[in-house]
Formats: structure tokens, sequence, C-alpha cells
């Protein structure tokens, strides 16, 4: 995860930033241990993404802005990549989670995404045990809690990292791109289990 851009706002924020994830309704979060007890990897995600988004922006978007600006100003390049890159489009999709709107709910074809549809967002995996199927038992565990749920899955990440090449080897199709309701855009993967995608 050191790729994300989240990752530069601070240890605070990402602890604010994990605990809302846990307790917002429509979360996934899974952990994956070593023989020792130690973590190795996690996967976060959404089972019902509209409810969890709407509960992390609208009951925790406030501290996420105050914990973000006061680490910014102690880092001024930082600030100054926030401001240009990402302020408006936090704003928007702040706005948007707080002021009810069909904008940003929508697929990249413009059609309204399906309510069936859970998504992985985040996967992390320890460095020293890449390789050795952590990874590959967290994405399934992650698809057997949707489907337990009656959801289809997919999964989105950053275009150009390297987990593109490990979701396409775990048999994941790339489906086009999709915007976030702060304006990034990622890689959509669709399951290879998705019908859609045959």
């Amino acid at each position: 995860m050191s790729m994300e851009f989240i990752t530069r706002y601070g240890q605070r924020f990402l602890r604010a930033y994990y605990r809302a994830w846990l307790r917002a309704p429509g979360g996934i979060a899974i952990v994956a241990v070593d023989d020792h007890g130690e973590v190795v990897g996690g996967l976060l995600g959404e089972v019902d993404p509209a409810a969890h988004v709407r509960w992390m922006l609208s009951r925790r978007g406030v501290l996420f802005a105050a914990l973000i600006t006061v680490h910014a100003l102690a880092h001024p390049i930082l600030a100054k990549d926030v401001v240009v890159t990402r302020a408006r489009r936090y704003l928007r999709g702040l706005a948007r989670s707080l002021i009810p709107t069909k904008i940003g709910q929508l697929a990249p074809s413009g059609e309204p995404r399906s309510e069936s549809t859970a998504v992985i967002t985040h996967l992390m995996v320890r460095d020293d045990v890449q390789g050795l199927g952590v990874g590959r038992g967290l994405v399934e565990e992650a698809v057997s809690q949707a489907k337990a749920a009656g959801r289809d899955m997919m999964l989105v990440t950053l275009p150009g990292l390297p987990a593109q090449q490990f979701y396409e080897r775990l048999g994941w199709v790339a489906d086009g791109e999709m915007t976030s309701r702060s304006g990034e855009v990622f890689v959509r993967y669709r399951s290879p289990r998705d019908p859609s995608t045959h």
C-alpha cells in the first residue's frame, strides 16, 4: 500500500481511516496472519459500496479533512500536492455524500451501478510473503463473503501498479475504468466467475 497517496497523510489519518472502515456498515475487512500470529496481509472492500461510502464520509468526512489539513500544514510539499491535485475532488466527493444525488453512483458506461456488486478496494501483503498465496487467499475469502451476501464481486486498482498482473494471474478480467467520488481513475476488474465477463 506504500504506493497509495493516502499513506502520505500520516499514521493518525490511516488509523482513523481504518477504524472508520471497520465500523461502517457494508464494509469488508480481512486479515491474514502467519503461524506466529503476525499480520502478513489484509484486504478491505465493500459488500454494500453505496452505504459504506455514505457512512464513511457523512460520519468521518470532517475528521478526515481535518487530519489531512493538519498533516499537510506540517509538510509543505504534500500541502501543495493536495491543493493542486486533490482538494477540489475531495470536496466534491464529500459534497456528493452529504447531498442526495445520483452523480458519482454511475458505472463507467453511464448506467447505474448494480446494487448487487461488492468491490475489493485495498489489498496489502507484506513483502517477504508475497508469492506464497496470501493475496490469493484474501481475495478468495472476499469473493466468498460477497457470494454469501448474494453479491457479485469486482475490484479496482490504480493503473500501472504490479497489482494488475497479480489479479490477471488469478483470472480476473480488466473491464474498463471507473472514477471514484473524489475523481481518481481506477482500472476495474470483474471476477472470472462473473458471467458478464464471458
